[in-house]
């Protein structure tokens, strides 16, 4: 009887490692929930060349447009087979669970951690108008003139809005929120102050048009090295969206440790580190599926006390 058990478990472990032997055995799909154009959709296609050839088979992006849960939902509904991933943002996997009243997925039950593509830092700029050369002299500015300098704001449930939010909170500033329209109505000073993505301000604050007061990120950025982060002012002060590749539950851990190390091979090569920081993304590899489950874990804490803190109700 036990030999009859040991051989059952010999040629259980033979078929797994023959499967894990032969994957991908076909074309991967890769969900972005998002239509083509977005940061999210441009990242899945400069990493999905590179990605193929280290598979040896087709990665086809698949975008959802619409409804970011849309997408998610259609990933976490796929078979669990090693064929299927999710390209997500932060706001699938971390935010959402808080803004939102009713989700068709579960950002912590429905996926396995697969890789940390990287993350995308704001920056605080400024009309030089305002004659402020750092976040310390804009603090003192606005408690001075307090509800009298705009904000550029494309709506407080979006990450720039929420860090202007935040920032008023933490600095005990108040800021005139106005409509975004972009940067050029706070080049042409029709706004004192505005928080955007790095690719879209540093040419303008290289060319003198806006000054970068602080970034969002733990770092400097080498495009901005003159420009402190929020921390450096306000200590604790971090605010970074980012994207992550996660795969239905129960996915194959074979499957799952091998497109680990294809997405860190890929992301710590020179040349792709370029191209995704020319995109305002910044990487550093994408570490073991454990550290990126306990970095989901923190970011969810971290994004659930920001929505209690600026009152932001679900919808």
């Amino acid at each position: 009887m036990r030999c009859a058990f040991l051989s059952l478990l010999a040629a259980l472990a033979l078929t797994e490692l023959a499967s894990a032997q032969s994957w991908p055995s076909r074309p991967v799909r890769m969900i972005v929930p998002q239509a083509p154009g977005g940061l999210a959709d441009i990242v899945a296609r400069v990493i999905s060349g590179p990605l193929a050839r280290e598979l040896g088979q087709q990665v086809i992006v698949d975008n959802r447009a619409g409804d970011a849960s849309t997408g998610a939902q259609a990933a976490a509904r796929a078979a669990a087979d090693g064929y299927t991933y999710l390209f997500a943002p932060a706001s699938v996997l971390a935010i959402n669970p808080y803004m939102a009243k009713i989700l068709p997925y579960s950002p912590e039950d429905d996926f396995a951690s697969v890789a940390m593509v990287g993350s995308s830092p704001l920056a605080l700029i400024a009309s030089p108008e305002l004659n402020v050369h750092t976040l310390a002299e804009l603090i003192a500015l606005a408690k001075a003139n307090p509800g009298k300098l705009a904000f550029a704001s494309p709506g407080p449930r979006t990450l720039p809005g929420m860090l202007g939010e935040t920032l008023k909170i933490r600095a005990g500033i108040s800021l005139l929120p106005v409509p975004y329209k972009g940067v050029q109505d706070t080049i042409a000073g029709r706004t004192h102050l505005a928080i955007q993505g790095i690719p879209a301000i540093a040419a303008v604050v290289q060319r003198g048009q806006l000054r970068a007061l602080a970034v969002s990120s733990p770092r400097r950025l080498p495009e901005l090295p003159e420009v402190p982060t929020f921390s450096e002012t306000l200590p604790g002060l971090e605010f970074n969206s980012w994207l992550a590749v996660v795969a239905p539950a129960g996915t194959p851990r074979a499957a799952i440790e091998r497109m680990n190390l294809e997405f860190d091979r890929i992301l710590l090569d020179g040349e792709m580190e370029q191209r995704l920081r020319a995109l305002g993304l910044y990487t550093e590899g994408t570490g073991p599926p454990d550290e990126i489950d306990a970095f989901l874990t923190s970011e969810r804490a971290f994004w659930s006390r920001v929505v209690r803190e600026l009152k932001i109700e679900p919808e």
